[in-house]
């Protein structure tokens, strides 16, 4: 069996009881990047795999995929990733091309706490009005602007400033940026003091 598990934002204080027992309890738990690797081995000895963010990413998908076709017929390997593995994930991607492979493959999922729900614990904002939930991109009139979204969260943001001068076209005026969420190096920054450049851990909350 195949079992994706969510790790939460990055604080591994955050991690959810029934995800530590499964870390403890599976025959191999695969790790995508040292952040995840740095909160699993708290439970177990995991494996280290990077997958790049470039077009190289999709030959260690591939690789994976096979990997556990072959392998999840008669093992339970873990693959545990930041966030919860649900939304925005690698692993759908290698779920995808599992499918494609062999679609009989049993793949069960354990969700994390997200950061675009968390995070407002962060800048202590209570929401009560709608939301948009997004990653970075270009911010279309029909996307940001047409549904009366209140809120917007933008996730994986490296240009804070182009997405913020689109968002300002749509009636968003008051932003924070909260880099490295839940991490030792967490930093919290609002409007005029959001810098031009952050990093893939990083997300901007804009609201109107």
């Amino acid at each position: 069996m195949l079992i994706g598990v969510g790790l939460g934002p990055g604080d591994p204080g955050l991690l959810t009881l029934k995800a530590v027992n499964v870390l403890k309890n599976s025959d191999e738990v695969i790790a995508p990047g040292r952040l995840a690797y740095n909160i699993v081995r708290r439970y177990c000895n995991p494996r280290l795999v990077d997958i790049p963010m470039n077009n190289k990413a999709d030959e260690v998908i591939s690789s994976l995929a096979e990997e556990f076709c072959r392998r999840c017929k008669s093992e339970d390997i873990v693959f545990a990733a930041i966030g919860d593995i649900m939304v925005y994930s690698t692993f759908q991607h290698i779920v995808e091309e599992i499918k494609e492979i062999d679609s009989s493959i049993k793949i069960i999922t354990i969700p994390g706490i997200s950061i675009f729900t968390s995070i407002f614990s962060k800048i202590d904002t209570f929401v009560d009005q709608p939301m948009l939930i997004t990653t970075q991109k270009k911010i279309s009139e029909d996307y940001a602007g047409g549904s009366g979204e209140k809120v917007i969260v933008v996730l994986k943001v490296k240009k804070p400033w182009d997405i913020i001068d689109d968002l300002k076209k749509y009636g968003y005026n008051d932003f924070v940026l909260v880099k490295r969420a839940y991490m030792d190096d967490e930093e919290i920054l609002y409007n005029r003091d959001i810098p031009k450049e952050s990093d893939y851990f990083t997300t901007l909350v804009g609201f109107r």
